[in-house]
């Protein structure tokens, strides 16, 4: 399965299976970096999601490369993706490009 983006990414990072931060924590922490403020200035993270039910969806996967589960919601003008293997990957939805993958396949 390919899914497709049509904005700039701006921030790629990974969440870990180990229990040191949740998917959400992760999450906030790479939006508040595209954004280039501090986790604390935006808007709470349960106005567009719940927290507690994306870390359940993701911590389930318990970091299955081979899984193609993926989420996308937006936060402002931030576009998120979260994929079952802990990919995360943050785009600006004001700089639009050409339909791209999100993700690049797994190598094999």
């Amino acid at each position: 399965m390919t899914l497709y983006r049509g904005c700039t990414p701006v921030v790629d990072t990974q969440y870990r299976k180990d229990g040191s931060e949740t998917p959400a924590k992760v999450i906030i922490d790479a939006v508040a970096e595209a954004a280039n403020v501090e986790p604390v200035e935006l808007p709470p993270l349960y106005e567009f999601i719940d927290p507690d039910s994306l870390n359940t969806l993701f911590q389930q996967h318990e970091g299955a490369v081979d899984s193609e589960a993926v989420l996308s919601f937006r936060i402002d003008h931030w576009n998120v993706f979260v994929r079952a293997d802990g990919r995360i990957r943050v785009c600006d939805s004001t700089q639009p490009t050409e339909p791209q993958p999100v993700f690049e396949p797994n190598p094999a």
